[in-house]
């Protein structure tokens, strides 16, 4: 299982398929969703709409 780059937690695969989609699809590093809203400038909250978003509009990195 993938780990965040910047702090080490275990990734979820939701946060490596945001990451996918929002950062670069052919990344091998990962950040965590708490780590990436830091990045982005953004909140977590502001992450998790995005990850319901992609899963409404039927986008397949999540399930």
């Amino acid at each position: 299982m993938e780990k965040c780059e910047k702090c080490g937690r275990q990734l979820k695969a939701d946060e490596i398929s945001l990451y996918f989609k929002l950062v670069d699809r052919e990344a091998k590093n990962f950040l965590c969703i708490d780590c990436l809203a830091e990045k982005m400038k953004v909140t977590r909250e502001m992450l998790e709409k995005k990850i319901e978003y992609f899963r409404e509009i039927g986008c397949t990195l999540f399930p």
